[in-house]
């Protein structure tokens, strides 16, 4: 290279668009192992945070989000996976283990044998990740009928409004501020609440319901989640993306 030939020069910086994306490539990530309940990974969750490569600290990205193009439909972020409820333990093992439609399945079965709210909620919660809403929100009402106001239903059938087009996701919001406001201590609920705020582009309003997650319990299911996902989200105050 002779002296007037200019030199590679600095590695141009990321765009905000692109690193936008990359951290919605670790929330993708942290859901792979938090919705676990139609994923064979989920008990990832169960390790404490730091023991081997499963833990859901781990910003192993299985599939990046690399479209810069990538924006927002009906209020909510596109390119994340379905908004589905996040719960705050995980299923039984053995059906945790099955592929996601034989899951559904032996939930049902298990719902119509043991008719427990828990039980129709996690077929919900199942159902939701899959993307079916309706079966969703009937599991999710059976619970209800069952358990009264059980807040885990309420919460599900919140973040199915906020998949509505329009000012669903706004809706949603205001139900899950409701929910907290009745049970603040309630950490499915606030968890959640963070979780619906990622899926609409506010990254601030995630990381302080997230923050109220761990600090009514660092060492839980959801609480080792929060922490993992606090850590992929912008400092505080640099704008609304996660």
């Amino acid at each position: 290279m002779d002296a007037t030939t200019p030199g590679p020069g600095p590695a141009p910086s990321p765009s905000p668009a692109r690193r936008s994306l990359r951290r919605a490539g670790v929330i993708l990530a942290v859901w792979v192992v938090a919705a676990g309940g139609a994923l064979l990974v989920a008990q990832a969750l169960d390790s404490p945070v730091g023991e081997g490569a499963r833990d859901a600290a781990q910003p192993a990205v299985p599939g990046q989000i690399d479209d810069p193009t990538a924006g927002t439909t009906d209020g909510l972020v596109e390119g994340l996976p379905p908004l589905s409820l996040i719960l705050d333990r995980p299923l039984p093992p053995a059906i945790a283990a099955l592929p996601p439609i034989r899951q559904v399945a032996a939930l049902r079965a298990r719902a119509q044998r043991t008719a427990t709210a828990r039980a129709h909620v996690e077929l919900g919660s199942v159902l939701q990740t899959l993307g079916d809403e309706v079966g969703a929100t009937a599991a999710y009402r059976t619970a209800l009928r069952i358990g009264g106001d059980d807040p885990a239903a309420e919460a599900g059938l919140a973040l199915i409004e906020g998949t509505r087009s329009g000012d669903g996701p706004a809706r949603a919001a205001a139900r899950l501020a409701d929910l907290v406001a009745a049970r603040p201590r309630d950490q499915l609920l606030v968890f959640n609440q963070g979780w619906l705020e990622i899926y609409r582009r506010r990254g601030d309003s995630a990381r302080a319901a997230w923050e109220r997650t761990v600090e009514l319990g660092p060492a839980t299911r959801l609480g080792r989640v929060a922490t993992a996902l606090i850590a992929s989200l912008a400092p505080p105050g640099s704008g609304r993306n996660p």
